[in-house]
């Protein structure tokens, strides 16, 4: 009696003229998320850092150079360690280089103490030889004077 009972109730429920229009309704696509407006800190950041993509691009050291704390220190992919002159002696070497920010910019801020985290694509000649790679920098940026400056670099290569 309970099988016949829910079986008439489904098929009364099925010959409603409501149940039919729901039924066929098309559900609405969720929308996709959106990211929120980039704050005060990743919009300076963002652009200090484009400002280091450029100064390599164009060659001009003396820009890169004015990014970087006199005490300067670069952890490289290679394990090995660059300090600020040898950093620009080795960048400078650098022919037809372009720089490409692959992913979003991470900031994290306290005081006159900062890190930025991304990922960017280099690519360009190095002694006669054309290179490519991702490099993932993690950069520790100093306030000092009224500018903030690279003061620690840290890069790893990005598998692809």
């Amino acid at each position: 009696m309970r099988k016949f009972l829910f079986a008439l109730g489904t098929l009364v429920l099925l010959t409603l003229p409501g149940t039919r229009q729901l039924a066929a309704t098309t559900r609405p696509t969720p929308a996709a998320p959106t990211r929120p407006a980039p704050t005060a800190d990743e919009q300076l950041f963002a652009g200090l850092v484009e400002q280091v993509g450029t100064a390599i691009q164009k060659n001009d050291m003396k820009a890169l150079g004015q990014l970087m704390t006199p005490d300067y220190t670069h952890y490289t992919p290679d394990n090995n360690v660059g300090h600020r002159t040898e950093e620009l002696a080795y960048v400078g070497k650098w022919v037809g280089t372009t720089v490409k920010q692959v992913t979003p910019l991470k900031v994290t801020r306290r005081g006159d103490m900062a890190v930025t985290v991304a990922s960017s694509t280099f690519s360009g000649t190095f002694e006669g030889k054309p290179f490519s790679n991702t490099i993932n920098m993690m950069i520790a940026w100093e306030l000092r004077d009224g500018h903030w400056q690279m003061a620690v670099v840290h890069s790893k290569v990005v598998n692809a």
